[in-house]
């Protein structure tokens, strides 16, 4: 299979140089991103399909294995300038909602850009993932045993009745309308 590997901005860009990506090509596809995603480490894919111009199945099947593959090293997949022909198939099997598609690799490099600008905080240092800081607060916590519960104290009421029957005589009465003065604007809401 002929192909072309770069890399931008900590992206890996595989671009398929094939018109048909059929069987032919999908152990030499399955090669090239297990060297990709397991040996150098590259977690996020940007494969490139710009001169494909027909699928097969077994083409397909390689896409949702390159997508398997990056999720299980945490990355991800994306593939770009997919012709009319495979969006429709890819449609038509409801893959088009699995997989990351998008037009062009200047589109993924914009909706990129900004998450790579706030991936590092002030002086260099990582930002620390929400995940991590869920966990230490989970750790710091003491849950609350159930038989620690009691539902006699469970039964205690919240609003004395008397508050809620005071609470009418609060309200304002309604307004009286003089007669013969014509107020502008929408009509209030009652």
């Amino acid at each position: 299979m002929k192909h072309s590997i770069s890399t931008r901005k900590e992206l890996t860009i595989l671009k398929i140089e094939e018109d048909v990506f059929d069987f032919r090509h999908g152990s030499a596809f399955k090669e090239i991103i297990d060297s990709l995603v397991i040996h150098e480490n590259s977690k996020n894919l940007i494969i490139d399909f710009s001169l494909v111009k027909a699928i097969d199945s077994c083409g397909i099947s390689s896409m949702l294995l390159a997508h398997q593959l990056a999720n299980q090293s945490h990355g991800l997949a994306i593939f770009v300038s997919l012709c009319q022909q495979i969006k429709d198939l890819l449609k038509l099997t409801n893959l088009d909602k699995q997989l990351y598609i998008f037009s062009s690799i200047n589109e993924v490099m914009t909706l990129i850009e900004p998450a790579m600008k706030g991936k590092r905080g002030p002086r260099g240092k990582a930002a620390t993932p929400a995940y991590e800081a869920v966990d230490e607060l989970c750790e710091e916590l003491d849950l609350i045993a159930e038989h620690d519960l009691h539902d006699d104290t469970l039964d205690v009421a919240l609003v004395d009745p008397d508050e809620i029957t005071g609470q009418a005589e609060l309200s304002d009465p309604p307004a009286v309308k003089e007669p013969g003065i014509k107020k502008r604007g929408r009509p209030k809401k009652s």
